[in-house]
Protein backbone atom coordinates (compact mmCIF):
# COMPACT_ATOMS: atom_id res chain seq x y z
CA UNK A 1 0.00 0.00 0.00
CA UNK A 2 1.59 3.76 -1.12
CA UNK A 3 0.10 6.69 0.74
CA UNK A 4 0.95 10.28 -0.94
CA UNK A 5 2.39 13.00 1.57
CA UNK A 6 4.01 16.40 1.08
CA UNK A 7 7.16 18.25 2.43
CA UNK A 8 9.68 21.46 2.39
CA UNK A 9 13.07 22.29 2.62
CA UNK A 10 13.14 23.57 6.66
CA UNK A 11 16.78 25.30 5.41
CA UNK A 12 16.03 26.56 1.61
CA UNK A 13 18.05 25.53 -1.07
CA UNK A 14 18.90 22.00 1.35
CA UNK A 15 17.26 18.45 1.96
CA UNK A 16 18.55 17.49 4.72
CA UNK A 17 15.89 19.10 6.63
CA UNK A 18 12.11 18.64 5.90
CA UNK A 19 8.92 19.00 7.16
CA UNK A 20 6.42 16.52 6.08
CA UNK A 21 2.06 16.87 5.71
CA UNK A 22 -0.85 15.04 4.85
CA UNK A 23 -1.69 17.90 1.94
CA UNK A 24 0.18 20.38 -0.54
CA UNK A 25 -1.98 23.11 1.38
CA UNK A 26 -1.61 22.53 4.75
CA UNK A 27 2.54 22.06 3.71
CA UNK A 28 2.57 25.00 1.35
CA UNK A 29 0.91 27.04 4.37
CA UNK A 30 4.09 25.68 7.05
CA UNK A 31 6.14 26.88 4.69
CA UNK A 32 4.93 30.39 4.37
CA UNK A 33 4.52 30.56 8.33
CA UNK A 34 8.39 29.55 8.33
CA UNK A 35 9.79 31.98 6.16
CA UNK A 36 7.27 35.03 7.42
CA UNK A 37 8.78 33.96 10.97
CA UNK A 38 11.95 34.02 10.09
CA UNK A 39 11.82 37.46 8.46
CA UNK A 40 9.83 38.77 11.34
CA UNK A 41 12.86 37.90 13.92
CA UNK A 42 15.67 38.69 11.24
CA UNK A 43 14.08 41.48 9.52
CA UNK A 44 17.64 43.71 9.20
CA UNK A 45 20.00 40.60 8.78
CA UNK A 46 18.47 38.82 6.14
CA UNK A 47 18.33 39.95 2.60
CA UNK A 48 15.83 38.21 0.55
CA UNK A 49 15.12 34.60 1.64
CA UNK A 50 16.14 31.99 -0.91
CA UNK A 51 13.02 29.77 -2.22
CA UNK A 52 12.24 26.47 -0.30
CA UNK A 53 11.66 23.73 -2.90
CA UNK A 54 8.15 21.58 -2.33
CA UNK A 55 7.77 17.86 -2.93
CA UNK A 56 5.38 15.24 -3.48
CA UNK A 57 7.12 12.22 -1.80
CA UNK A 58 5.27 8.79 -2.66
CA UNK A 59 6.22 6.19 0.75
CA UNK A 60 5.11 2.31 0.89
CA UNK A 61 4.81 0.29 4.53
CA UNK A 62 7.83 -0.67 6.25
CA UNK A 63 8.58 -3.93 6.29
CA UNK A 64 10.13 -5.55 9.54
CA UNK A 65 13.63 -5.57 8.19
CA UNK A 66 13.44 -2.11 7.37
CA UNK A 67 12.10 -1.17 10.76
CA UNK A 68 14.81 -2.19 12.35
CA UNK A 69 16.78 -0.67 10.46
CA UNK A 70 15.29 2.48 11.00
CA UNK A 71 15.52 2.11 14.83
CA UNK A 72 19.03 0.79 14.93
CA UNK A 73 19.80 4.57 13.37
CA UNK A 74 21.23 2.13 9.70
CA UNK A 75 18.21 3.53 7.28
CA UNK A 76 16.51 7.30 7.43
CA UNK A 77 12.85 6.48 6.93
CA UNK A 78 12.85 8.13 3.98
CA UNK A 79 15.54 5.32 2.61
CA UNK A 80 13.78 2.47 3.74
CA UNK A 81 10.03 3.65 2.22
CA UNK A 82 9.78 6.48 -0.17
CA UNK A 83 8.87 5.16 -3.47
CA UNK A 84 9.68 8.52 -5.61
CA UNK A 85 10.02 12.20 -5.47
CA UNK A 86 8.53 14.70 -7.29
CA UNK A 87 9.40 18.39 -7.05
CA UNK A 88 6.52 20.48 -7.07
CA UNK A 89 7.63 23.77 -6.94
CA UNK A 90 9.15 26.52 -5.16
CA UNK A 91 7.83 28.14 -2.14
CA UNK A 92 8.15 31.83 -2.29
CA UNK A 93 6.45 35.53 -1.02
Amino acid sequence: MEFELWAYQITPGSDESLYFAYTEEACRQAALDQRAEVKRLEADDQPEMTAMALYRYNFRALTAAEMVGVLNGELTIIEACAVDRKLIGLVVD
